[in-house]
């Protein structure tokens, strides 16, 4: 418990503090591990992902609220920086929403943020989402504020709603009690202007091949003000693009020799995963 407050006091100093926050999306311990030996301060995750590598499924709303607290789980054990992770709808009303935080807080994550949309939750590159009430809405983050443990443990509200309406509700879901404030825009115009029409730190992600973010970076977007900037599936098609290339590659010539400058060697990955860490272990307890 004190390891996860010192990572939920670093997330909240970032968040107050003047720096841009850019955080890749993790989907699972290593690339969470990836992530952090990257040299990023913050690890966060993507449903979308998580749906891919647990179920081999679209983001469509079918992973569970045990399966996500599980590898979130095994994420946050797996580095020591903070991992703010994507919490769907809350997994139910505000009563369930109660134990998805004190799930998620026991699991050593450092916050979590929890969108508008009604049950089960969707990809908007998918399908078109639908939103629950306001008030519904404001009763799932004052649940969640009421139920977490330290106060540090970030509480971020998301809303699908569009432009005028996810200004109004950002609004009330501040005065609900939420640390941060998510609005997917649909424009350029809108991502200029939601710094403008919010007074509260924002949260924005970065979809790979999407318009909206062509030509800028992370800090383009901190200057407009907006304090956490994702990428929740640069890993992920990094990943699924290099490895679906190599395995093809692999069955049409039979070896792996002319892969080997795209892989990590045996050194490089045990690096990755503190292999010094558990000889250290070894050499302590059993000698």
């Amino acid at each position: 418990m004190i390891k996860s407050q010192r990572k939920n006091k670093l997330l909240r100093e970032l968040i107050n503090g003047a720096e841009t926050i850019i955080s890749p999306g993790a989907y699972d311990a290593l690339s969470a591990k990836m992530i952090e030996k990257s040299g990023f301060k913050v690890v966060g995750s993507t449903g979308y992902g998580m749906h891919g590598t647990i179920l081999g499924v679209p983001d469509n709303g079918m992973l569970a609220f045990n399966e996500m607290v599980s590898t979130c789980g095994n994420m946050a054990d797996a580095i020591d920086i903070p991992l703010l992770v994507d919490a769907e709808g809350g997994y139910g009303n505000a009563i369930n929403v109660i134990r998805t935080v004190e799930n998620f807080e026991k699991a050593g994550v450092s916050g979590l943020f929890i969108e508008d949309q009604k049950l089960p939750p969707n990809c908007p590159f998918i399908k078109e989402p639908e939103i629950i009430s306001v008030a519904e809405m404001c009763g799932k983050i004052r649940a969640a504020v009421d139920a977490r443990q330290d106060p540090n443990f970030v509480i971020v509200a998301r809303t699908d709603a569009p432009f005028d309406e996810a200004i109004e509700r950002a609004q009330a879901y501040i005065e609900a009690g939420a640390d941060m404030i998510k609005i997917l825009p649909k424009t350029r115009r809108e991502m200029e202007l939601i710094p403008q029409r919010v007074n509260a730190p924002l949260h924005i992600g970065f979809f790979s091949n999407q318009e909206l973010s062509s030509g800028w970076n992370a800090w383009d977007v901190g200057k407009l003000g907006y304090k956490i900037v994702t990428f929740p599936l640069t890993p992920l098609f990094l990943n699924v693009k290099a490895v679906m290339a190599g395995l093809q590659e692999l069955r049409e010539k039979g070896n792996d020799e002319g892969l080997r400058d795209r892989m990590a060697d045996f050194a490089e990955y045990l690096q990755i995963v503190d292999v010094d860490k558990f000889k250290a272990f070894e050499k302590k307890y059993i000698g």
